[in-house]
């Protein structure tokens, strides 16, 4: 059972035992992980599903120039683990020292879900949510520039992790991290964070803090892709790189 004065969760990661969820705890094992253990090898396959209850799971691959490449950042509530019949998996990390993950037993949930058409469709949802995130990492990568790719990523987290306050974030991984999620270098990362503070757009403190000031021109670089003439002048993000009062946006890489 993943009873939470056991394992030390907050009462909303344990389960309904009559919801869907509730019905897989029988199987369920928690595992607490330290920031950088290795859950699962590079190019083996996975016996087990997992759902993060606290912290944080990257999946990485390593392009052929050596370089590393974050494929999936996990969050709670989120479910990893999912391949292809006879597909590989990604390695797969922990990056917050004392993650807790929720382990199932990938034959055991198969069963369940053939006898209980609740988990079925459960699991359906959580195969579905995984590809929506996956999607939506492949929109920010599209993005036209550097401060447009870190403000959707901002945006994006702030979307997923449990908060009271949404605008104020503390960032569940270090720059290094966000430039390998978002394919750039680290170097660039940082000068879109300074750039966006200094258009008032976002608030910085420390290295993992941040403040979305201005949540609006935030949200409105994610138009900044389409054909000018779609968007009106005056709905264009504040960093849009054809913003007169923003040509100097011209010293941020792409």
């Amino acid at each position: 059972m993943l009873s939470s004065s056991r394992w030390g969760l907050p009462p909303q990661s344990v389960p309904d035992e009559m919801s869907p969820l509730g019905a897989l705890e029988s199987c369920a094992a928690v595992i607490r992980c330290h920031a950088g253990q290795e859950i699962a090898r590079e190019g083996g396959t996975t016996e087990y599903w997992y759902r993060v209850l606290s912290g944080a799971v990257r999946q990485c691959a390593v392009r052929p120039d050596g370089r590393r490449q974050i494929v999936d950042l996990i969050l709670p509530g989120d479910w990893f683990g999912f391949t292809a019949p006879n597909g590989a998996f990604y390695p797969a990390e922990a990056i917050v020292e004392g993650t807790l993950l929720a382990s199932y037993p990938r034959r055991r949930v198969q069963t369940l879900a053939e006898a209980n058409g609740d988990v079925q469709r459960l699991m359906a949802d959580v195969v579905f949510e995984t590809v929506s995130r996956l999607r939506k990492q492949l929109l920010m990568l599209g993005r036209v520039t550097a401060a447009e790719k870190v403000g959707s990523f901002l945006l994006e987290i702030s979307a997923r992790l449990p908060n009271e306050h949404p605008d104020r974030l503390v960032l569940p991984i270090s720059r290094y991290d966000i430039a390998d999620y978002l394919a750039m270098s680290v170097e660039t990362v940082s000068r879109s964070l300074t750039y966006l503070r200094q258009c008032g757009i976002i608030a910085l403190s420390g290295a993992r803090q941040v403040r979305i000031v201005d949540r609006e021109a935030l949200d409105e670089g994610r138009s900044a892709d389409l054909p000018l003439g779609s968007v009106p002048a005056e709905r264009l993000p504040r960093f849009h790189p054809s913003m007169e009062k923003n040509r100097a946006f011209g010293r941020v890489p792409s």
